[in-house]
């Protein structure tokens, strides 16, 4: 094996020997695979994750149980919540779990209210924060301490924008240059939302013979999808095509659809965003064209062990601390391979040790594709006006004038071993 240099951030001295003391340093591969049926870490009192689920839709679900396995094989102590959107429910939910001795707090906020008072909390109790896909425009990690250790979002200007344009590509193609479109956004004023619509947006703009006809909020859910199709089909007609902002409520569309009678992939093309399971399916069936995919268990697996580094003390860069995912379209030509891995499996399709700094050492693999945030292009891609008298936050600007943003996306590159697109790659079993 060939040795890769060590990780650019660093463990504390605390750090280091807690994590010596727990077994988590390994350093090799061998070692990473001799641990599986052991875990790694310690037991699960040293160190106990509470999931803040958004919502109990198909995604979370994946999500959510990738955390819980995870949390396993680096035996944490794990329990979850979900707050239906409410951010204020999720604080209450924050301290509740706080109370009952939780010391890593995963947060998938609705739209970025909850954050200043959950990352406070964990502040005030020596508990750490990891926050996923929504934040507050023009707010960062840095405002709110060191446990705060973790933003992780979608690249939805680039992964959103591909899906979407992949089905205005193909409503052109048959429509000789022309046609129409109908668009089921998200959860309004969510951040991600206003990405994704700028996303669709884009890709529109570039086929100026597809016009779109209107657009209404699915709300995240089955039922919002369900109901905006109804009524936009309603207002406007049958469209060409329909963009969904997530997987979630482009099932709802498919319910719509076949509640009027209309053949999804013939009558009407569809395309969504997040890579469900079951439109997954529906893809491999020819019902929808295409879908963004990042997986949803990503996102559990990455959120556990980036709190499992912080409780052992590792430092991440400032670069580190606010990072989006870049995924890949799933089509008709790949999803076999999608379905393989992520799907019809029963295998986490990522691991815990290899993507944990700690657990992993000289092996580490973040196993997707991973960058530090460039907060104006994040921002601009929202359509979120910069505010008066901004000024980045000192460790961000360090970073970003030392050029340590790029050596660190460098980095990430470099280690990526295991791609999101290796369908080769059958996962682990706990």
């Amino acid at each position: 094996m060939t040795a890769k240099k060590e990780p650019a951030g660093r463990l504390s001295r605390r750090g280091f020997l807690r994590a010596a003391g727990a077994g988590a340093v390994i350093a090799s591969s061998a070692g990473i695979l001799a641990s599986c049926s052991a875990g790694v870490g310690g037991t699960a009192g040293s160190g106990s994750v509470q999931n803040l689920v958004l919502l109990t839709n198909e995604w979370n679900s994946v999500m959510s149980d990738a955390a819980t396995r995870a949390a396993k094989v680096l035996g944490l102590g794990y329990g979850e919540s979900s707050f239906n959107t409410d951010d204020t429910v999720a604080f209450k939910q924050a301290q509740d779990a706080v109370i009952r001795g939780a010391d890593l707090l995963l947060l998938q906020p609705a739209d970025g209210s909850a954050v200043p008072a959950v990352a406070r909390l964990a502040r005030q109790n020596e508990a750490y924060l990891s926050v996923m896909i929504n934040a507050a425009p023009w707010t960062s990690p840095f405002e709110y301490g060191p446990n705060y250790v973790w933003f992780v979002t979608l690249q939805e200007d680039v992964n959103h924008y591909e899906a979407s344009k992949t089905l205005v590509a193909e409503v052109a193609r048959r429509g000789n240059g022309t046609g129409t479109i109908l668009h089921v956004s998200g959860f309004p004023g969510s951040p991600i939302d206003n990405q994704r619509t700028k996303a669709v947006e884009k890709a529109l703009a570039e086929y100026p013979g597809v016009r779109l006809l209107g657009s209404q909020p699915g709300k995240w859910s089955p039922e919002g999808g369900q109901e905006a199709t109804e009524s936009l089909i309603a207002r406007f007609g049958v469209p060409n095509g329909i963009i969904a902002q997530n997987d979630g409520s482009l099932t709802g569309v498919l319910a719509g659809l076949a509640g009027l009678k209309l053949t999804p992939g013939k009558d009407v093309l569809l395309s969504g965003a997040d890579g469900a399971s079951d439109i997954l399916r529906a893809i491999r069936d020819g019902k929808v064209l295409a879908t963004s995919f990042t997986s949803p268990a990503y996102f559990g697996v990455a959120a556990v062990a980036r709190l499992y580094d912080a409780l052992h003390g590792y430092e991440f860069t400032a670069p580190e601390r606010q990072m989006g995912v870049t995924g890949f379209t799933a089509n008709a030509a790949n999803i076999d391979g999608v379905l393989a891995r992520y799907v019809d499996t029963d295998r986490l399709p990522f691991d815990p040790r290899l993507m944990s700094r700690v657990a992993s050492g000289v092996d580490w693999d973040p196993q997707t594709g991973l960058a530090p945030l460039r907060v104006d292009d994040y921002y601009d891609s929202q359509g979120a006006p910069k505010p008066d008298g901004y000024q980045y936050p000192t460790e961000y600007k360090q970073a970003l004038d030392s050029g340590l943003l790029d050596v660190i996306a460098k980095e990430y590159v470099a280690a990526n071993k295991i791609r999101l697109d290796d369908f080769s790659y059958k996962g682990i079993v706990e």
